[in-house]
């Protein structure tokens, strides 16, 4: 039988003061194209990204605004760090060589855990410069997970895109499983169309947890989807603006949620399919699970941008237009 192997859970007085309700603080950064602010004690979020290149500034992801009261409940908007996983591990326990080790749940995907705890940290500003910053994290082993990592981001504006690159280290003495990503909330229009070229679907539960089956991904959608093996996305509004999302081939596995309002749309980049530690464990091939081992370091990059004003995006793969 495996061992579970239990860590004193996260203290509620620990993340309310790693991530406080706060205005300012924040890095801006500019080019002739784009403006972003960039919040190192808002879980290393980027807060807001705007499109300076038309006749009024245009927000591409729906700007950070005040956190609310519960620091596990967090804003939508902005955009956070996946480290170090991405979505839900099922069941808050976390197969890995030959034991179950407890993470903490999310309120609102328990008994799942849900996103890993990085952006609910104050990250520290390592550099920062007039179209560029950096940003690191160090983690200890806690309730939220069991293992010590250094997490790293850097963000940069050049002349047409926001680049992003995270990556995480392994502090520790033994390997564990790892995962990277992105969380951006973009800017949604009814009138919107999207196209990917992702050529896998992964198949999900009622929880969101995924079962391990696919399909192609050519097959109907949903408002939410796992997909995976692609390299970019661009999203097309009516009256004539894009942005586009292209990324490392690390970051091979791609979510997309779009809640009931049509509020916003979430674009994942990210390294492996949700629950994939426990899938991988389990024997499921193609889940993006990376493991690192003592010492190592696992990174990606991403890159979000306006397309080209008016053009049509490239033939792909349309979901939910």
């Amino acid at each position: 039988m495996a061992e579970t192997m239990e860590l004193p859970a996260t203290r509620r007085e620990d993340v309310q003061q790693a991530v406080p309700v706060h205005e300012g603080g924040r890095l801006v950064l500019r080019s002739d194209m784009l403006e972003a602010t960039v919040s190192p004690k808002e879980g290393g979020r980027l807060a807001t990204l705007r499109d300076l290149s038309g006749t009024a500034p245009r927000d591409l992801v729906v700007p950070l605004r005040a956190w609310p009261a519960e620091p596990r409940r967090w804003p939508k908007g902005g955009a956070y760090p996946l480290i170090p996983y991405s979505n839900r591990i099922a069941g808050g326990c976390l197969h890995h060589a030959g034991r179950v080790w407890s993470v903490e749940p999310h309120p609102d995907a328990a008994p799942h855990s849900l996103h890993g705890t990085a952006h609910l940290r104050e990250w520290e500003v390592e550099s920062s410069a007039p179209t560029r910053a950096a940003l690191t994290l160090s983690a200890a082993p806690d309730g939220d997970w069991p293992w010590p990592y250094l997490a790293r981001q850097s963000f940069e504006l050049t002349p047409e895109t926001l680049r992003i690159e995270l990556s995480i280290e392994n502090r520790g003495i033994e390997a564990f499983p790892v995962g990277l990503g992105w969380h951006p909330y973009l800017a949604w229009s009814p009138d919107a169309e999207i196209r990917h070229d992702a050529r896998r679907r992964w198949l999900y539960g009622e929880d969101y947890v995924a079962t391990g089956e696919t399909i192609p991904a050519d097959a109907v959608g949903s408002r939410t989807s796992y997909l995976s093996d692609w390299t970019g996305l661009e999203i097309s509004h009516a009256d004539g603006h894009s942005v586009r999302v292209t990324t490392s081939p690390a970051l091979s596995h791609l979510v997309l949620h779009r809640p009931d309002d049509d509020a916003y749309l979430c674009v994942e980049p990210v390294s492996h399919v949700a629950n994939g530690f426990n899938l991988a464990a389990d024997g499921i091939a193609g889940t993006g699970t990376h493991l690192l081992e003592a010492g190592a370091s696992f990174s990606a990059w991403v890159e979000l941008g306006p397309g080209r004003r008016g053009a049509k995006p490239a033939a792909g793969r349309e979901i939910d237009p």
